[in-house]
């Protein structure tokens, strides 16, 4: 059986400090440290479940940026992070009992699709069935199979190197992956 999540109604002061400092450096994405947000992410595809402290949901890059300058401040440096997309790994990767980043609210705009280079640039946040059902109107698709492809995002997939049944046909993700820029 499934433990029950213990109630923390409020964050650890760390993680409202940073939440606060986040805001005040211009962070232009949207921050909850609620209850309600925090039990939400929780849970994902897994058995595993971790209540975060906060999340952040940057709304662009820049503010991708502005999470990691601010890590890197001496203040901050017990805090703990972890990316998130559409939350269907199997094994608890996006759990973690502090920040959790989700880029599934925002960063979500497919940017190119190239015909030609049959490629696509895309945001963190795109889910599979999203990317598919644009590159179909060029006969193109993009390739690893899910059966959470209606919610996985590109950026989960990377990070989780996502395949199923048809990865023997079409390999697996990181097989389709030409280039990626990364916040580090």
């Amino acid at each position: 059986m499934i433990p029950r999540l213990s109630h923390t109604p409020a964050p650890l002061p760390l993680y409202a400090e940073f939440v606060t400092e986040l805001r005040a450096r211009g962070f232009e994405g949207d921050l909850s440290s609620s209850f309600g947000d925090r039990t939400v992410l929780a849970t994902d595809n897994s058995i595993y479940q971790l209540t975060p402290q906060a999340i952040a949901f940057p709304r662009h890059t820049e503010d991708l940026v502005r999470i990691a300058r601010l890590t890197g401040d001496p203040r901050f440096q017990a805090l703990k992070l972890a990316p998130r997309g559409g939350g269907t790994g199997t094994n608890g990767q996006s759990l973690i009992d502090g920040l959790v980043v989700d880029v599934s609210r925002h960063m979500n705009r497919i940017l190119e699709i190239n015909v030609e280079e049959r490629s696509a640039r895309v945001q963190a946040g795109v889910v599979k069935d999203q990317l598919n059902a644009a590159a179909a109107d060029h006969g193109l698709f993009f390739a690893p199979e899910l059966s959470t492809s209606n919610r996985a995002t590109i950026g989960g997939m990377i990070n989780t190197d996502a395949s199923g049944q048809g990865s023997c046909l079409y390999g697996k993700t990181r097989d389709h992956v030409l280039e990626l820029s990364a916040v580090l």
